[in-house]
């Protein structure tokens, strides 16, 4: 029965590829120049995508956002790692937790120092 399915399932996946199959050259030197190219354009998109999402949870400079997300675009790997070496270090929403750590550490000296000049008073 699983014999049986494997046949059955080839023909018909050789079927449906077979319209798509099309698009590729026939040379195999050329077949493997079309998938090489292939793999590259969605490496691209995937840069291009990382830093769009990066950079977003990163600013809120437009300006920032652009000139990263067209930097990756155009020069695609130089490019992503130009982006690496000048996006912010940290994302908004660690920035904002340093920023409330800081303060409950502020607030906490602020009442410990209090707490110390009244028990001396």
């Amino acid at each position: 029965m699983l014999l049986r399915m494997n046949t059955d399932f080839l023909p018909s996946f050789q079927s449906f590829a077979e319209p798509w199959l099309l698009f590729l050259a026939d040379d195999p030197v050329l077949r493997m120049l079309q998938l090489g190219m292939l793999l590259l354009g969605g490496v691209v998109i995937f840069l291009v995508f990382y830093t769009t999402r990066d950079i977003l949870l990163r600013t809120h400079s437009f300006l920032y956002m652009f000139v990263a997300i067209v930097l990756v675009a155009l020069l695609p790997v130089l490019g992503f790692f130009l982006y690496l070496l000048i996006r912010p270090a940290r994302t908004l929403r660690e920035r904002e937790l340093y920023d409330m750590v800081a303060r409950l550490q502020q607030t906490s000296q602020k009442k410990v120092s209090s707490s110390k000049t009244a028990a001396k008073a």
